[in-house]
């Protein structure tokens, strides 16, 4: 899996590429009701909906959308959502049997935590699945079949983004490779006036500090070999001390002060906004997050660093679920459905998409734009050494459901609340492991 990363990295980051042009549009709407299908070869517009997350709905989307509208005359009827209402409305709209024609999620994240072939259209026999530079990243581990459509073959890249600016002001002259050097850096930060670290109340969002050095800290054969034992019921959570390590130096930061003092209300947003304007420092996420802050404010500068809890560990963890799309199976749209994805996935289209936000494409001649100068230390230094592994996530993807329910939320609840540290989260998850496992009926449990 290291292998196959580094080399899919390396090979997306050497080559020399000009990003085209894209027209910022807002997000498609049409009113009235949606035709059909067959609405199509008489040249009538043809509407299909969609749920999109809000810190999704990118300039990018936004102009393939528009592009659909102009030359197809499909029309995409939008419906944007705060990032952490989506997946409980995704779930009610699915088991009310109204869903959107098409969704907004992590491929194939979302194959664990709704049944696929029950509720999303196998996608696995059209063309496009042919020009996947990675299918397997997108196939489902139970049945092989791929139910949803990604825009990225290598998703994203975890580390501190940070403000360079800001540094230089607060007299910051190193950029930290440890926990202690980073706990200094934030401390000249804080003294200076400034929000060192930005975190907002978006569950999602602390949990990446943890997927990311939960893998760190068992490498990769641990962390694979505790996924194998624990989903058997052979070892426990609450057996690994590194677990609540890693929560305690995440729960430090609170305590020092070094947090936004807003995090139980701010938004995912909002740290878009902090870093951008250097109101913040830091926020640590996906280098989605990077193209994001340079999507607000063209003249930030900034840059990124990863960052290991664990002394003496120097790898850079990558997300293994693309941002991307599935299908409702029961759609009467179905047909044009398929048509978009196909057009989505051509150069014409998929350029687009990262005309403002480079990355590394799924699909085989598509232009991810040039190498952001974010980027360019890191692949330096990780990628072309082959220094990268999966994020812990990756390891245990088929309890996202239950992680998203309880342990993230335990994440956000902790700081707010004072009334756990990392070894008693853990021990209220293995409680909530042990029911969820009852549930599903797994053996040994």
């Amino acid at each position: 899996m290291k292998k196959l990363i580094a080399c899919v990295l390396a090979l997306s980051l050497a080559l020399s590429m000009t990003a085209c042009g894209a027209t910022s549009a807002s997000g498609s709407t049409a009113s009235g009701s949606a035709k059909t299908d067959s609405t199509a070869s008489k040249g009538e517009p043809v509407t299909i909906t969609a749920l999109i997350q809000q810190s999704r709905n990118f300039d990018g989307l936004q102009a393939m959308i528009k592009k659909l509208a102009e030359e197809e005359n499909i029309i995409v009827d939008a419906q944007i959502v705060p990032d952490d209402e989506a997946l409980n409305m995704i779930k009610m709209k699915l088991n009310s049997g109204e869903a959107p024609d098409i969704i907004d999620y992590n491929v194939p994240a979302i194959y664990d935590i709704v049944n696929p072939a029950e509720y999303f259209a196998d996608m696995s026999d059209e063309a496009w699945t042919q020009r996947l530079i990675i299918p397997d990243n997108v196939a489902c581990k139970t049945d092989g079949k791929i139910y949803g459509f990604p825009f990225l073959s290598v998703p994203g890249l975890h580390g501190f983004t940070y403000n360079k600016d800001v540094f230089e002001k607060a007299g910051v002259t190193a950029v930290p490779s440890t926990w202690d050097e980073l706990l200094a850096a934030c401390e000249k930060i804080k003294a200076a006036g400034i929000t060192p670290i930005f975190m907002p109340k978006d569950t999602w969002v602390p949990q990446i500090l943890m997927t990311d050095n939960f893998a760190k800290s068992l490498g990769d054969e641990g962390a694979q070999a505790f996924a194998d034992k624990v989903m058997k019921n052979e070892t426990q959570w609450t057996d690994v001390p590194e677990f609540a390590a890693v929560i305690d130096k995440y729960l430090e930061l609170y305590k020092k002060g070094y947090v936004n003092d807003n995090f139980t209300s701010a938004v995912y947003d909002d740290a878009i906004a902090a870093v951008a304007d250097g109101t913040a420092a830091m926020h640590f996420n996906g280098d989605f997050f990077a193209a994001s802050v340079l999507e607000a404010n063209p003249n930030a500068n900034i840059s990124m660093f990863p960052m290991s809890i664990k002394d003496g560990v120097d790898v850079i963890t990558e997300n293994m679920s693309s941002a991307g799309f599935v299908a409702y199976k029961n759609s009467k749209n179905l047909d044009t459905v398929k048509k978009v994805f196909d057009l989505w996935s051509t150069p014409e289209y998929a350029n687009l998409y990262f005309a403002d936000r480079p990355a590394f494409p799924a699909f085989k001649d598509v232009d991810g734009g040039p190498v952001p100068a974010y980027l360019q230390k890191i692949n330096e230094k990780y990628i072309k050494t082959g220094k990268a592994m999966p994020e812990f996530n990756y390891y245990v993807m088929n309890l996202n459901a239950l992680c998203e329910s309880s342990l993230y939320v335990y994440y956000v609840d902790a700081p707010a609340k004072g009334n756990m540290d990392g070894k008693a989260i853990m021990e209220k998850f293995q409680k909530d492991f042990n029911q969820y496992m009852k549930d599903q009926g797994a053996q040994g449990f």
